[in-house]
């Protein structure tokens, strides 16, 4: 499982927190938040995951603004201006879990990517067939979900009918043959219970927000954010459409309430991901 980032881990031990002068930014990465990642580094994961977004607040929200830098989506690899909910996701856990931030990328497309080729047909456009199984397979992250109360698990095979009778899958440049097919499954908390276990939600673990199966739907998960420390009320930190929008905080149990309010695609419940440290990282740079 833990063929993770020989290069990243070869800079664990760099552990100066300045940023020179002219020193150039990785991929565009805010100088702030390099020195950010490399000052937080040995803290607890909630708390990297909080600190090297923070400065990243108020970003403008924009749905899918990375692509390949060529090809079928030339849109760019990074940037950090604007977010959709699953790229800021993918930033800070990137951020987070690598041992330097010159290394975010490689976690970053482990992510995106998995093992496959870093090109537009391979990336993991669809949460529930794609990108949760590889980030869990690969050891990224665990599904918490059963730690905060019983669970109704969501199954469901998706075939290429499936797809046909979609209508978004006009919006995707795959071949039928190129699309994901298998079965989907999930471990849904509901609101109610969410709410409950509120205050007892890791920081750091992800928020995936749930909507009812739709017979003709490969899709369940329309929203992603995490949770990260605070001392005044849980907090769910996310790139989103609400109110004026970007990224940004809400109180997570105002948050679980609103989802409430959706009536024409309902909000049945949340899935919480945890986000697992690696452990060769923490070997490298603990004292």
């Amino acid at each position: 499982m833990w063929t993770l980032l020989a290069s990243t881990l070869a800079l664990a031990g760099v552990l100066d927190t300045s940023v020179p002068a002219g020193t150039p930014e990785p991929g565009g990465m805010p100088a702030e938040v390099v020195a950010i990642a490399r000052a937080v580094r040995d803290q607890p994961l909630g708390d990297r995951m909080e600190a090297v977004s923070r400065p990243l607040l108020g970003r403008p929200y924009a749905l899918d603004p990375l692509g390949e830098g060529a090809g079928l989506d030339a849109d760019p690899l990074s940037r950090y201006d604007i977010f959709d909910c699953q790229t800021f996701v993918e930033e800070v856990l990137a951020l987070s879990l690598a041992a330097d931030p010159l290394g975010a990328a490689e976690i970053r497309d482990q992510l995106r990517y998995g093992a496959g080729p870093r090109d537009y047909v391979h990336r993991h456009h669809f949460m529930e067939l794609q990108w949760i199984p590889n980030a869990i397979e690969s050891g990224w992250l665990r599904d918490s979900t059963a730690d905060y109360g019983a669970t109704t698990r969501l199954e469901k095979e998706v075939s290429a009918a499936t797809w046909t009778a979609w209508g978004p899958r006009s919006r995707f440049a795959h071949t039928n043959n190129e699309l994901p097919i298998g079965t989907m499954r999930l471990e849904v908390l509901s609101l109610d219970d969410a709410i409950t276990a509120a205050e007892r939600i890791k920081p750091g673990t992800l928020l995936l927000t749930v909507r009812e199966d739709r017979s003709w739907s490969p899709i369940w998960v329309s929203h992603i954010g995490f949770i990260v420390p605070s001392t005044d009320h849980p907090t769910v930190r996310h790139a989103t459409k609400l109110g004026s929008g970007g990224t940004r905080d809400h109180s997570l149990t105002w948050y679980l309430e609103h989802l409430k309010s959706y009536s024409r695609l309902r909000a049945i419940g949340v899935s919480l991901l945890e986000p697992r440290e690696q452990g060769p990282r923490l070997s490298r740079i603990s004292p």
